[in-house]
């Protein structure tokens, strides 16, 4: 009986002594194509939402260090890609409009593990690399951009033998981000619409995804 024990403890820990841990997510972000400003002198609001978001986000992490089975610390490299389509209004006009995002990451991401259930809890921080891409009908905007994101979230692990795969969901959201800038004329609108992190930025985001520990 001892050793059948030792063998359903040890494929528990498996998963945490894991060196590599790969996932792919699918994202679903949401943000402001336009803060809600009114523009000085002309009493019209410009407003946007940006929703029903796609793309994918792959990671490939390794372990950097561990505390017996409870905690782990990984580092992770990922590629990403996601967009979102809405609307601009400004008065009675509407445009509608689309934000793009693509680009590379770099993460550190601390795991907590509840014993002998497969449940993680995960928490970590990624600086994201990514190309801009915003449009509406009339104007267009492209700029590369630094942002760093918080990352929370958690997996459970699913019950095979040799490998570990597991179900993985998480919030994030960017830490840092520029003001909008001041509108002060009509005219100013296709400036702002040029302007990097202005506004029309993903302010937060889900994620649903699978993943393998090996």
């Amino acid at each position: 009986m001892k050793p059948v024990l030792n063998l359903v403890l040890c494929s528990l820990a498996m998963p945490l002594a894991a060196q590599w841990d790969a996932r792919l997510e699918v994202p679903f972000p949401k943000g402001q194509s336009l803060p809600k400003t009114l523009i000085s002198g002309s009493a019209q609001l410009v407003s946007g939402d940006l929703d029903t978001g796609r793309g994918g986000i792959g990671t490939l992490s390794r372990r950097l260090w561990a505390f017996g089975p409870v905690v782990r610390l990984e580092g992770g490299l990922e590629i990403a890609q996601w967009r979102a389509d809405g609307m601009v209004s400004q008065g009675t006009l509407q445009q509608s409009s689309t934000l793009k995002q693509s680009g590379l990451g770099v993460g550190l991401q601390v795991q907590f593990w509840v014993p002998f259930t497969g449940l993680a809890g995960e928490f970590g921080v990624i600086e994201r690399l990514q190309n801009y891409k915003f449009s509406t009908a009339a104007f267009s905007s492209e700029k590369n951009l630094a942002r760093t994101w918080l990352r929370v979230g958690a997996r459970w692990r699913l019950p095979f033998p040799v490998v570990h795969p597991y179900l993985a969901a998480s919030y994030q959201q960017p830490i840092t981000k520029d003001n909008p800038v001041k509108l002060g004329s009509v005219g100013d609108f296709a400036t702002y619409l040029g302007a990097q992190g202005s506004g029309q930025e993903f302010d937060r985001m889900w994620t649903f995804g699978v993943g393998v520990a090996f």
